[in-house]
């Protein structure tokens, strides 16, 4: 059961990978220069920001990231004190 689901998890995985990858070729062929960029640009912020509330999610951990870099700089500024 395990390598039934391990197969099905490389198979979904790489049919995202073509799926993306059909896609920005798509977008490419339809519009010129940094058009194409820009909408796949929007795209990936999308798909963070809907997905903000998945605890594993990327907006999950860049927000994590950043408040330990807060923390961090408290940190500096209190040992700078003393």
């Amino acid at each position: 059961m395990k390598k039934l689901i391990t197969a099905l998890s490389i198979l979904i995985f790489l049919g995202f990978v073509v799926g993306g990858y059909l896609l920005s070729q798509h977008i490419f062929s339809i519009f010129d220069g940094g058009e194409g960029l820009f909408i796949l640009l929007v795209m990936v912020c999308a798909s963070i920001w809907f997905n903000r509330r998945d605890k594993d999610g990327l907006y999950r951990l860049f927000k994590d990231i950043h408040q330990s870099n807060l923390d961090d700089i408290a940190e500096q500024q209190e040992q700078q004190e003393q």
